[in-house]
């Protein structure tokens, strides 16, 4: 084991070590609780009863909670055994013996022996009065209670929730449910009834506002009226719709939208939105650390200045200056000043009230593996909510780049000619011109630590010249994510992405800067950011030019292992095909037989701001043959493009070429914020 890993491992297993014998029990002390286990289960989940529980094991970390016995809570919780089952439609189930054995010196395990009994089946399902609102019976759909299955309290109060979200999202704003269960204790049956009484039918009234002082209250009417329309049948659903379009004015700090009394006479309901403003003004600054494993790390400071009402009518203003030092660990080893200044502008509402207006302004010095570079970069985009959840945003974008120290290639037919990295580019300026669409679709529970739902994103540009400078050219990035929920602490996760780079009427390879690139910890994580990708040899470092194709996904599956830690077993796989100015030669990333695959495991530690997360990646041999060397069963890079050329040392001298081929290293480690995905 190396050196550097095995002293943090020696460091933990003290660590762990101490928190034993640190929580070893005094005399007269109740003994330290180091194990709970709820024996008999087999119709429900034991693991999930014991986490409903208040008696729980200690951690056996020493910087977490030491818990001891406490006699009281475990009387109660027996109690909760028996409880739990009964909600769940076991009414037999009886928790038959109780042991504190013990578990070493002052430490202790308790042991709980259930004996659950049959069920309660439900036998019939009565449903009266829902005849008289036809249209919430066309929207109930079936019922989470039926006949046949195992009667739960969840079911049954789920039931009548179902037949009131009906009525009250097709105008019976005042309906109400009754319901009744028969439980027949000696038949193991139940026999539900529930009496649905409509009501009046009412339509949505007029829109009242307080709580606005600078904001007017017109403009926070107008964006509730996009869910709420008075006149329309009332829906319950739409006032938490509407609440959402409020807050997204991003000037209030809380907003809520709820009902008034309803009005039988004229069958309206006025509905009410009630905010708090919250400072126009904001200053903001500290310092941050980059880390991209063994590619990359710096040091910045950020200073971020925002006006959320500038000239009125909700524009808002942003400013922010980050600045500071970064070092490409990864050869070939640079270091230097980083900064990035930006300004940008929004105008709710600018051309409808579902479509905005921004401009963003970026000027960027910046570090890459294979060039330094000044950036100006300007967008000007209209974003358009569609709905809630579907966005489409087109932009016009200008980049214009000054490079340096860019790397460049060989073609072996034509020794003289040199730096194809650069084609299409004026000198060492490259510009880029194009019109982009980005139409997403946003159906996930969470975006930090998503559980289910699907996220679709599809991003379409069109290069062209200005004034005889940039390139023509097509981009497509369509990208795709899933995720399902395996039980309480499982979930599979996973992603798909695919991106053609197409030149349009252009000869020579497109610059350098608009090429794809894989690898890191939100790509294929068996290389390191970057790195998957054809490279050249330069002054004896081995640096990524990226490619006009991209393909890479991902299969991960993620377990909670406590509220705060979790882990994942995971399998990525990509490709990137070579720089060409020929339209069709990103094709070659869609060969499956030129996809690399990784598997790995990681950690995460879940914080507010999203988890903590470390990653191991491990390429996957391709060659398994007898007597090929270890580091020769992994894949090559997708290409070498200076392949060939000569290789001169220090004094001049011709000593070799450039290899045809190049392996990195077989294993990645990869330490960030956020999911991978």
């Amino acid at each position: 084991m190396p050196r550097r890993l095995a002293l943090p491992l020696v460091a933990l297993l003290a660590l762990s070590a101490a928190g034993c014998m640190a929580a070893r029990a005094k005399p007269g002390e109740e003994p330290v609780l180091y194990g709970l286990e709820i024996q008999g289960t087999h119709a429900l989940d034991g693991d999930d009863i014991a986490e409903k529980l208040a008696t729980q094991p200690s951690d056996r970390w020493a910087w977490q909670e030491v818990r001891r016995l406490d006699a009281d809570a475990l009387a109660v919780d027996r109690k909760r055994v028996e409880a739990y089952y009964r909600e769940r439609g076991f009414y037999d189930a009886k928790v038959v013996d109780v042991q504190v054995r013990p578990d070493g010196p002052g430490r202790a395990k308790v042991v709980m022996r259930v004996e659950e009994g049959e069920p309660i089946l439900v036998r019939s399902v009565e449903v009266s009065g829902l005849d008289a609102a036809p249209e919430a019976k066309a929207r109930v759909g079936a019922l989470p209670i039926r006949p046949g299955e195992r009667f739960t309290e969840r079911d049954y109060d789920g039931a009548r929730g179902a037949l009131l979200h009906a009525l009250r999202n097709t105008g019976w704003a005042d309906g109400a449910v009754t319901q009744r269960a028969q439980i027949l204790p000696a038949e193991h049956a139940a026999e539900v009834r529930y009496e649905v009484t409509p009501g009046t039918r009412y339509r949505f009234g007029p829109v009242f506002v307080a709580g606005t002082a600078a904001v007017p209250r017109d403009r926070v009417r107008e964006q509730a009226g996009i869910e709420i329309h008075p006149g329309d049948w009332f829906a319950e659903d739409r006032l938490a719709k509407a609440q959402a379009r409020v807050f997204d004015l991003g000037v209030f700090g809380a907003v809520r939208v709820t009902r008034g009394a309803p009005d039988p006479q004229r069958a309206v309901v006025p509905i009410v939105v009630a905010v708090r403003e919250v400072p126009f003004r904001t200053l903001r600054a500290g310092p941050g650390v980059g880390v991209q494993a063994n590619t990359r790390w710096d040091v910045n400071g950020t200073v971020g200045w925002s006006h959320r009402n500038f000239m009125g009518d909700l524009r808002k203003l942003q400013l922010e200056l980050r600045a500071g030092y970064a070092w490409l660990v990864a050869r070939p080893r640079k270091e230097g000043p980083i900064a990035l200044a930006t300004a940008e502008f929004s105008q709710p509402g600018a051309i409808s009230r579902r479509i905005d207006a921004t401009a963003r302004l970026e000027i960027e010095r910046g570090l890459e593996q294979a060039y330094d570079f000044w950036s100006e970069r300007l967008r000007v985009g209209f974003p358009f909510r569609l709905a809630r959840r579907l966005t489409l945003v087109p932009s016009w974008n200008l980049e214009v780049y000054q490079l340096q120290n860019a790397v460049s290639t060989f073609d072996p037919t034509q020794p003289a000619k040199q730096g194809p990295e650069l084609q299409n580019c004026q000198g060492s300026v490259c510009l880029l011109s194009y019109l982009e669409q980005r139409v997403g679709w946003d159906g996930r529970n969470d975006p930090l630590n998503p559980r289910r739902g699907v996220w679709v994103m599809l991003a379409v540009q069109e290069g062209f010249n200005v004034g005889g400078y940039g390139y023509r050219y097509l981009r497509f990035l369509p990208e795709a994510r899933g995720f399902v929920p395996l039980g309480q602490k499982l979930v599979l996760a996973a992603r798909a992405r695919v991106g053609a780079l197409v030149p349009v009427n252009q000869a020579g390879e497109p610059p350098i800067v608009a090429r794809f690139t894989a690898g890191g910890p939100q790509s294929m994580r068996g290389y390191y950011t970057g790195r998957l990708a054809p490279m050249v040899l330069r002054d004896g470092d081995w640096v990524p030019v990226g490619g006009n194709g991209l393909a890479d996904g991902s299969l991960e599956l993620r377990l909670d292992l406590t509220r705060s830690w979790g882990a994942a077993l995971f399998v990525d796989g990509g490709n990137v095909s070579r720089p060409s100015g020929v339209p069709t030669a990103y094709r070659d990333v869609l060969d499956p037989t030129q996809v690399q695959w990784a598997g790995g495991l990681g950690l995460r530690y879940r914080t507010p701001f999203g988890p903590v997360r470390f990653d191991v990646g491990v390429q996957l041999p391709t060659n398994l043959a007898a007597g090929v060397p270890f580091h020769q069963r992994f894949p090559t890079v997708p290409s070498v493009e200076n392949a060939g050329a000569p290789i001169y040392d220090k004094a001049g001298n011709l000593v070799g070429t450039v290899p045809a081929t190049h392996r990195e290293p077989w294993i990645a480690f990869h330490l960030s914020i956020g999911e991978a995905f």
